[in-house]
């Protein structure tokens, strides 16, 4: 039995007792659609960009696992790029919520696509007991491939992850076409991928492993900066970080700019909601704030999502190369093997860091219309300037 809701949304109610959705989905958004889900009797609610995300952390809070800051709703909410808005997937079985599974739709010119996106490149997004990953993802997966108002999902996913396992299944499917391949190509303007950076045993062992060139600027311009009375400061409060960032910003030669400021404190909510955040600085000996980096730790490593230097007044200093040559020996003397820096990173450190392993899937629903758009896509794509043609890989 179904009826039509708010906005002309169908409700499937044949999941619920007496045709009643269970109260902690309810209290999140009465007008979303439900979906039967047919594994393992799971359904799944795909959210709309207007729910409260406050009320979704409220159920998220009892599933949640410490550790990775973006299965906090609010810090997922503030991770997504521009051009981005939130999908979030809440799986239940009866009247519990049993996991969420967090993912972006791609819009274009403020028009959502129907694309679904899910960047497990770092980590899973899955939240919900780890025992149970592939049958809430599974159910997620089939929700969504379900629901009319999506036409397809992208995934970044991790080999031999949980999602990876469900994404073999798919590919034996009949109903959803299925494709996957390795990652090969970090050129693009409208996402990035994450970059992985190796760590030695030592802080002098990981100089020596980098060319001569950057091995002698890591070197110089950490003396040069010790040697003028300034210091790094290993451990900054939130409020320090906020304060210390919103000085730097406007001196920044790539992060002034309103627009640009904005964005990139919203960085700092994904740092905030971190079991065991990373914020360290360079601070001038007359305590003016001159670098500020923000992350978090993760198993075995670091994550750095935000860096602000004040290129302004000190841009023959070389403060990127400073305050990361600081943190690296930190993080070496932690102990820890790997530093993944967010969205990637420029030059010198890019030609050391290496892509995450990644595999690209795709699933597409096999109705005629997206077929014929996804032919389109592929047909004129290479024929568009570069920003609308990488959109355009989204269909094809």
């Amino acid at each position: 039995m179904t009826s039509t809701g708010m906005a002309g949304q169908t409700t499937v109610k044949k999941p619920f007792p007496k045709g009643e959705m269970p109260s902690t989905v309810a209290s999140i958004s009465s007008a979303d659609a439900a979906v039967r889900a047919p594994a393992d009797g799971y359904s799944a609610i795909l959210l709309s960009p207007n729910t409260k995300i406050r009320k979704l952390r409220d159920v998220a809070r009892r599933l949640m696992r410490a550790g990775d800051p973006l299965l906090d709703p609010e810090a997922f909410a503030a991770s997504l790029p521009l051009g981005y808005r939130p999908g979030i997937v809440v799986v239940y079985e009866a009247r519990d919520v049993v996991g969420i599974i967090y993912m972006r739709e791609r819009a274009v010119s403020g028009i959502p696509n129907g694309v679904m996106y899910y960047d497990g490149s770092l980590s899973s997004l899955v939240l919900g007991n780890p025992r149970h990953q592939q049958k809430l993802f599974r159910a997620a997966m089939e929700a969504l491939l379900k629901s009319p108002r999506v036409r397809a999902v992208r995934l970044k996913i991790l080999p031999g992850s949980d999602e990876h396992q469900v994404v073999n299944q798919f590919v034996d499917s009949r109903s959803i076409e299925a494709r996957h391949s390795p990652i090969q190509d970090d050129d693009y303007s409208i996402w990035k991928h994450h970059t992985l950076l190796p760590l030695a045993a030592t802080y002098e062992q990981f100089l020596e492993g980098l060319g001569t060139s950057t091995r002698h600027n890591f070197r110089r311009y950490r003396r040069r900066f010790d040697a003028s009375g300034h210091c790094f400061v290993e451990r900054l409060s939130m409020d320090e970080l906020r304060s210390a960032m919103l000085e730097v910003d406007p001196k920044s030669k790539f992060t002034s700019g309103t627009k640009k400021m904005t964005f990139r404190r919203r960085y700092l909510d994904m740092v905030a909601a971190a079991d065991r955040p990373i914020a360290v600085g360079l601070k001038h000996k007359n305590g003016e704030w001159l670098s500020v980096i923000g992350g978090w730790y993760r198993s075995g490593g670091a994550v750095i999502c935000v860096q602000s230097n004040n290129e302004r007044d000190f841009g023959a200093d070389s403060l990127c190369t400073v305050i990361r040559a600081y943190l690296i020996d930190l993080l070496i003397r932690q102990g820890l093997t790997e530093l993944v820096f967010w969205c990637g990173t420029g030059a010198p450190l890019s030609h050391y860091a290496a892509l995450v392993p990644t595999i690209d899937v795709c699933l597409d629903v096999t109705k005629s219309p997206w077929r014929v758009a996804r032919m389109l896509a592929s047909t004129i794509g290479p024929l568009l300037p570069k920003r609308l043609a990488e959109a355009a890989t989204w269909f094809a």
